[in-house]
């Protein structure tokens, strides 16, 4: 972490290049002109949902997608904002991790919209509005497997606490019935991993993961979750840009449908072949 001392992680050792060398960087510029401005971290995070719907929306005609895609890209800035300076004020909570995911969601319909829009006024096919659908929806499975491995990872390993709360315990009753159902959709999911955090969450002490869990954790899961950072909203930017560029962002429907929901495929049977294994050394 040398030479980042003033930026606020969720999880350094599994973080992105560019969020490291990017968008934390910019971020944290962000984060400390918000707490001068006394603005707290779910304002950022409903700042940061404003812009990038507008640059969703700006991808509608050829003469605003590039300052679209850069109204994209402030997203990122603003969306590693909200969590730096949550953390550098202690105001981490379950809303602005809802909200944080909701800007994604947001922007990403937005865009998708546009994109839609400008294929059926040039004269496409309206099937590209199926098209649109299903990228929407392989988008928020993404998004889903990729917040789910990265906070469980960042829990059991850098925090040395479960994941997974047990039913009728204090933190499972704190937390509203939308974040319940939020976890719940993601550990469906991602098939065997919640029989992983079940066991970590059942050896936990007074709400602590032993030294050696978090050991073997990482050693079975670093590599996975380090495969699932390609489900981050950095690669659908990439693919904003790169379509852009070359005047093509009607493919970027076929971009989410074809080559990243085949590697999510193959990242998911590696990510249970990686769950087999650990449970294999349990005896389960």
């Amino acid at each position: 972490m040398s030479g980042t001392p003033a930026l606020a992680f969720k999880a350094y050792e599994i973080e992105e290049f560019v969020d490291i060398h990017f968008f934390r960087r910019l971020g944290i510029i962000v984060a400390h002109a918000a707490r001068m401005l006394q603005l707290s971290p779910n304002a950022v995070s409903v700042v940061s949902g404003l812009v990038g719907m507008a640059g969703g929306a700006m991808l509608i005609d050829d003469r605003s997608v590039w300052p679209g895609v850069a109204l994209i890209v402030a997203h990122g800035v603003f969306d590693s904002a909200d969590g730096q300076l949550a953390r550098m004020t202690g105001q981490t909570s379950e809303l602005g991790r809802l909200l944080d995911g909701l800007g994604g969601y947001v922007t990403h319909g937005a865009a998708y919209i546009a994109i839609v829009y400008r294929v059926a006024s040039a004269g496409g096919s309206w099937t590209v509005l199926g098209l649109g659908l299903l990228a929407g929806v392989a988008t928020a499975i993404h998004a889903q497997m990729y917040d789910y491995h990265r906070t469980a990872y960042a829990a059991i390993v850098l925090k040395a606490r479960p994941s997974l709360s047990p039913a009728g315990s204090a933190a499972m009753d704190a937390r509203s019935g939308v974040v319940r159902g939020y976890e719940a959709l993601q550990r469906r999911l991602s098939g065997l991993h919640a029989r992983v955090e079940q066991i970590i969450a059942s050896r936990a002490v007074v709400g602590a993961v032993s030294e050696s869990d978090r050991d073997r954790y990482r050693r079975c899961f670093y590599r996975p979750v380090r495969l699932w950072n390609l489900f981050g909203d950095n690669v659908r930017r990439l693919g904003f840009i790169v379509l852009a560029w070359v005047g093509h962002l009607e493919w970027y429907f076929a971009f989410i449908l074809l080559p990243l929901t085949l590697l999510l495929m193959a990242v998911w049977l590696y990510q249970q072949r990686a769950d087999r294994a650990f449970l294999r050394e349990e005896g389960r």
